[in-house]
C-alpha cells in the first residue's frame, strides 16, 4: 500500500466528518456533545495510524503489525459512531495486540517466519506481555509509568466485553434497527481508545525513541499528547 502523506490532524477531522456525513453516519448537525467526543476519538485513532507514516525503514516482521495497528484504528470511529459497540471493542482489542506483536517480532524475525510457515507454532498474548515486562527498556520505565500494566489491563477489559465473560457484558441485539448510536456509549469507547492510544503510544515511542526524537514537532506532539504528564516525563528523560 501507497504511504500517502497525512493531512494534518485538525484539517483530517474536517475531512473525516465531511466524509462520514456523506454516508449518513453523522447527522448533517451533529450535536455539540458528539463533535466533541468525536474529535478527541479521532485524534487518538489519528496517533495510532500516524506511525505508519513516520517510521522508517523497518523490517517486515515490525512493518506488517504497524500496517495493522493503522487498520483498526482507522475503522474505530465509523463503527463507535454506528452503534456497533462489540466491533469498536474488537478492533481495539486488535491494537493492543498488534502493538505486542510489533514489539516482540521486531526483535525475532526468526519466530516471524515460523508464526507464518508453522500451523502450530503460536504465542499467546500472556507470553508477548511477559516479554515486554522483560525488555530492559521496558523494565526501566515500568516503575515510573506502568504502560504494560495498563495495557494488560485493558485488554482482559476488552476481552470480557468481546467475549461476553460476564452478563453485564452482553449485548443482547434483537433487531437490526435497535443497533443505533449512544453519546453514553460513544463516551465510553472514547475513554477506552484513548487509555489504548496512550499506553500503546508510550510503548512505541520508547521503543523507536531515536526515530520519534526526530519527528517534526507537530507529529512528535500527536504522539505525546495523548499521554499523561507523568508518561511524557518518563519518556523525555529516555537515555
Amino acid at each position: 500500500m501507497a504511504k500517502r502523506p497525512l493531512a494534518p490532524v485538525a484539517d483530517d477531522f474536517n475531512g473525516v466528518t465531511a466524509f462520514f456525513k456523506s454516508r449518513g453516519i453523522v447527522p448533517a448537525a451533529p450535536t455539540a456533545e458528539l463533535l466533541a467526543t468525536s474529535k478527541r476519538l479521532h485524534k487518538a485513532t489519528y496517533s495510532l495510524i500516524l506511525w505508519r507514516f513516520r517510521l522508517k525503514n523497518l523490517p517486515e516482521h515490525g512493518q506488517v503489525f504497524i500496517e495493522e495497528i493503522a487498520s483498526d484504528a482507522l475503522q474505530v470511529l465509523p463503527q463507535a459512531l454506528m452503534g456497533y459497540g462489540k466491533t469498536t471493542k474488537l478492533l481495539t482489542r486488535g491494537v493492543v495486540e498488534n502493538t505486542l506483536r510489533h514489539l516482540y517480532f521486531s526483535d525475532h524475525p526468526i519466530e516471524f517466519a515460523r508464526m507464518n510457515k508453522e500451523k502450530k507454532y503460536f504465542l499467546t498474548t500472556e507470553e508477548l506481555f511477559e516479554y515486554l515486562l522483560k525488555h530492559p527498556l521496558f523494565i526501566e520505565t515500568e516503575p515510573s509509568f506502568d504502560a504494560v500494566n495498563r495495557l494488560s489491563s485493558l485488554y482482559s477489559e476488552l476481552s470480557a466485553g468481546v467475549h461476553g465473560r460476564k452478563v453485564q457484558d452482553l449485548e443482547m441485539r434483537i433487531s437490526l434497527n435497535k443497533i443505533v448510536f449512544s453519546q453514553s456509549a460513544f463516551e465510553n469507547h472514547d475513554a477506552i481508545v484513548r487509555r489504548c492510544a496512550e499506553a500503546a503510544n508510550f510503548l512505541l515511542a520508547t521503543f523507536h525513541k531515536e526515530q520519534v526524537r526526530s519527528f517534526q514537532r507537530e507529529d512528535r506532539q500527536i504522539v505525546l499528547g495523548t499521554m499523561c504528564p507523568q508518561a511524557r516525563q518518563v519518556w523525555t528523560a529516555l537515555g
